[in-house]
């Protein structure tokens, strides 16, 4: 007959791992038992204590808050509820165990993904552990799986926490009874498999290592009642403890950087410390420098790791990486720190013209980013800035005077999010995209078709706007119906222009100063021999000043090397062979006007134009012979034109009248160039006009008057200023200080 007392323990014992639900489902799970009696849970706790004293470990219990859609068949287990659960047991055993515990959420609160992850980065954490139970249509599925983070070779891969995950999934599977996934050598999963490319946003953004954990399917009515008891939520937490402990207890190399920040050569000697007790498998050791693997040499003495780039590093952070793996297999952790070639940027600041856009796909705003170093000052030209802009731009730019722009276009959104970032220092921003926002664009064009690149728009009140390469230009901010603006551009005569109300203007059509003939020729201008003591000796010095505005009107690029040191005048000539060299000399025992030219053909082709005008236009005796400049002033490789000029006396100009005499010259040499480069006065036309004396009504002598916005000419002695052979068809003649002066009257005459 069976024992009695035999049958009575059989019975106990199995009650320990047989349990029903009240619903009558059978329910089974086993008691570890170094966890079935609280001693056993102690002594196991106490046998840890010695590699969790200390850590920082991060847990996180998935969903929670608004995020509790996920229901078990029978709606006895909603996932948030027993994820809590899990976390929570899981916290008191590290505790115990004397590790520093912290959680995303202790009650049922909502908690964004991106503030889970910076809650650990913040904190320090040494491992970050994402708590969470897995669904699926089909009820018959269940199985436990532990997520890391890309796959090895991808971007944002931790070897760390792919050894973690390994240890917590043999630990947690073991005490649940569960298998792992097919697709899944060992049960551990690349989070890439379920968000190709990107993987879990709490993996993803965490700097330490980290895993994520599907316990097991609360879709399995079976699992569902083994979830719902608090029990079994316990030896879940249990089996992650222990997985958690066993890989702390093989050991995590940890490195240590060993070198400066900041270095003046583009190739530093960066050295890595190694703290491993448990030894170094030298064969692992691998480094990084911005995502390129690097060479080193490993010291067993001293055990560090000295690097030295292959190539030369340009201006700015770099990111050095580096991993290593002791002898029980386990990775060190993330290791990852920035370093500079110069001096870093220490602050970054943004603003956008404008903040706010309408939904118009063609609506532009323009973010000007700046970058200072430690000391306030702007950042080197070339500094690299990484801008990134709603998965639409991910670019690096290159600073010059500190600053880098960057056009972000509307759209369908109610934002537009952009973040800079340069290693560690990071900004960030948005645009916000209104319906009511008040915004204007439009084209500024060139009378043959082409954008005007860096027209100003002027708005009353002082307000610009600037055409970009395309010749496009907003007004954003306020309304535009019937304001006056004035456009200006150089090498463009400027206009007045009215605007309408349209959210698209059209087009503004500037027309070239001399056809064009200029536009970008480089022209280089000096003087010597004035005298600030003297009105007739600063003739030369006027005369440079004027043909400069003269001709940066006319789209030239002007150098003016008035007061340039001799080195500096020596490089700048150097740049620019090929181009007008045009010095004034005041001479002040010369009788007459004279040109004087270098052996340049070019040179010699403009001599003759550029006297036959200043005959014309300055009324001065002028040499009939062409000289050649001397050979110590002359200069090789330019096009070089020496006008001497006369002080005032006798049959050449009053004293009174040297500023005058000055813009004439300019004038003269000017017409003469651009007849040597090819314009044709034909079709153009003289514009005549009389300045006068607001108060008085007298005429206005010796005043500066502009024609359309560019030109500029000086009033002679009876107010009469003079414009020859434009290029516009409109007289918009205007005295510079209009306070004070007005036209009385124009003429104009259109040459044949």
């Amino acid at each position: 007959m069976p024992n009695p007392v035999a049958t009575i323990k059989a019975v106990m014992m199995l009650a320990s791992v047989f349990l029903a639900a009240s619903c009558g489902t059978s329910v089974y799970y086993v008691k570890p038992p170094d966890w079935r009696e609280p001693s056993a849970r102690d002594s196991t706790i106490r046998a840890y204590a010695s590699v969790l004293k200390g850590k920082t470990i991060f847990l996180d219990p998935g969903h929670g808050g608004d995020d509790r859609g996920g229901k078990g068949p029978a709606g006895d287990v909603v996932e948030s509820q027993v994820n809590l659960r899990v976390a929570l047991a899981l916290r008191d055993y590290l505790r115990k165990a004397g590790a520093n515990v912290l959680l995303s959420r202790e009650t049922d609160q909502t908690v964004p993904l991106a503030e889970r992850a910076r809650m650990a980065n913040a904190n320090g954490a040494d491992l970050f552990i994402s708590i969470h139970h897995n669904a699926t249509e089909n009820p018959y599925t269940n199985y436990t799986c532990t997520f890391y983070h890309a796959r090895p070779g991808r971007p944002g891969y931790k070897s760390s926490s792919h050894d973690l995950a390994r240890y917590i999934q043999r630990d947690l599977a073991y005490v649940m009874g569960n298998p792992g996934p097919l697709v899944g050598f060992d049960g551990t999963l690349s989070d890439e498999l379920i968000y190709p490319g990107a993987g879990f946003a709490v993996l993803r953004e965490t700097n330490m290592t980290s895993v994520l954990i599907e316990c097991a399917f609360f879709t399995s009515a079976y699992e569902e009642q083994r979830l719902r008891r608090s029990e079994f939520n316990e030896i879940q937490a249990w089996g992650i403890f222990r997985g958690i402990a066993k890989y702390l207890r093989a050991g995590v190399p940890k490195l240590a950087y060993a070198s400066p920040t900041v270095f003046e050569e583009a190739r530093p000697r960066i050295d890595i410390e190694v703290v491993e007790s448990q030894g170094i498998q030298d064969e692992s050791i691998r480094v990084w420098i911005d995502g390129n693997e690097q060479g080193f040499v490993f010291n067993t003495r001293t055990n560090r790791i000295t690097v030295t780039p292959t190539e030369d590093l340009p201006l700015g952070y770099h990111r050095i990486s580096a991993q290593v793996r002791n002898l029980n297999e386990n990775s060190s952790a993330p290791f990852e720190r920035f370093f500079s070639i110069g001096k870093p940027a220490a602050l970054l600041r943004w603003s956008a013209d404008p903040p706010t856009l309408p939904p118009d796909m063609d609506a532009v705003s323009r973010v000007t980013v700046t970058a200072v170093d430690s000391s306030g000052q702007p950042v080197n030209d070339g500094y690299p800035l990484h801008f990134r802009s709603a998965g639409v731009i991910d670019t690096v730019l290159f600073a010059r005077n500190g600053t880098v722009c960057v056009e972000l276009h509307s759209g369908a959104v109610s934002r537009i999010p952009f973040e800079v970032f340069s290693g560690p220092v990071e900004t960030s921003g948005s645009i916000a995209v209104v319906s009511t926002a008040l915004y204007t664009r439009g084209l500024v064009m060139s009378l043959d078709g082409k954008p005007v690149n860096g027209a100003e728009i002027t708005l009353p009140g002082g307000l610009k706007a600037v055409t970009d390469k395309d010749g496009g230009y907003h007004i954003a901010g306020r309304s535009t119906d019937g304001v006056e603006v004035v456009v200006r551009a150089k090498g463009y005569f400027g206009r007045h222009e009215a605007l309408t109300g349209q959210r698209v203007q059209d087009p503004i059509i500037l027309t070239p100063v001399a056809r064009g003939i200029l536009h970008n020729k480089t022209v280089l201008i000096d003087a010597s021999g004035y005298s600030a003591d003297s009105v007739s000796g600063h003739v030369a010095f006027d005369a440079a000043e004027a043909i400069a505005l003269l001709l940066e009107a006319s789209g030239a690029i002007v150098h003016n090397l008035v007061g340039v040191n001799a080195s500096e005048r020596a490089l700048i000539i150097a740049h620019n062979k090929g181009a007008y060299l045009i010095r004034f000399a005041y001479r002040p025992y010369a009788t007459r006007l004279a040109v004087s030219i270098n052996a340049s053909a070019r040179a010699r082709s403009a001599a003759e134009h550029v006297s036959r005008s200043l005959r014309d236009i300055t009324k001065v005796a002028v040499s009939p012979i062409v000289q050649r400049v001397s050979r110590r002033d002359e200069i090789t490789g330019v096009a070089q034109i020496l006008v001497d000029l006369p002080p005032s006396g006798q049959n050449r100009y009053e004293r009174r009248h040297a500023t005058h005499f000055a813009w004439n010259t300019a004038w003269g040499v000017y017409e003469g160039i651009l007849t040597a480069e090819g314009y044709s006065r034909s079709g153009t036309r003289n514009v005549e006009a009389k300045i006068v004396d607001n108060a008085t009504g007298a005429p206005a002598a010796f005043v500066l008057v502009t024609l359309n916005h560019a030109l500029l000419s000086m009033a002679d002695n009876q107010g009469i200023v003079r414009f020859r052979a434009v290029t516009v068809a409109e007289d918009d003649v205007r005295p510079v200080d209009a306070e004070r002066h007005r036209v009385d009257a124009v003429k104009t005459e259109i040459i044949p």
